[in-house]
């Protein structure tokens, strides 16, 4: 990876080439017409980001109590039992699990990141 210097101007051409979601890394491979290299895990995170921009259906994630309840509109749900807030290794399962619930539910990228914010505004932080 290289850092360059660039002048406002440029750095306005290449947000206003932006797509939601991109990295300037992103558009400037897209203008450029770059193929990345497949191993590489920014593409795989680029994949995930560009997968659903917007919800099929509504979802919601709440922390209840001691539960994490994801449900969707069309009746899918599911329900976790949260251990107390330092068990970050229990936690970061539960949060991956729920993560996966909702992709495969087809969770926009959006709702992906609201059932991790639902942990986090309850107090279960995997970084403190």
């Amino acid at each position: 990876m290289r850092t360059i210097k660039i002048t406002e101007e440029v750095w306005q051409a290449i947000a206003a080439k932006g797509e939601f979601g991109e990295t300037e890394n992103d558009v400037l491979e897209r203008v450029f017409d770059i193929q990345s290299n497949a191993n590489n895990p920014r593409n795989t995170l680029k994949t995930e980001r560009k997968r659903n921009k917007y919800a099929d259906q509504r979802m919601s994630a709440d922390v209840l109590g001691q539960t994490l309840d994801v449900s969707f509109q069309n009746g899918s749900s599911k329900k976790w039992a949260l251990p107390e807030p330092t068990n970050k290794l229990e936690i970061r399962r539960i949060r991956d699990e729920a993560v996966n619930f909702a992709k495969q539910n087809n969770a926009s990228f959006g709702q992906e990141q609201a059932v991790k914010k639902a942990l986090t505004n309850a107090g279960y932080w995997l970084t403190k």
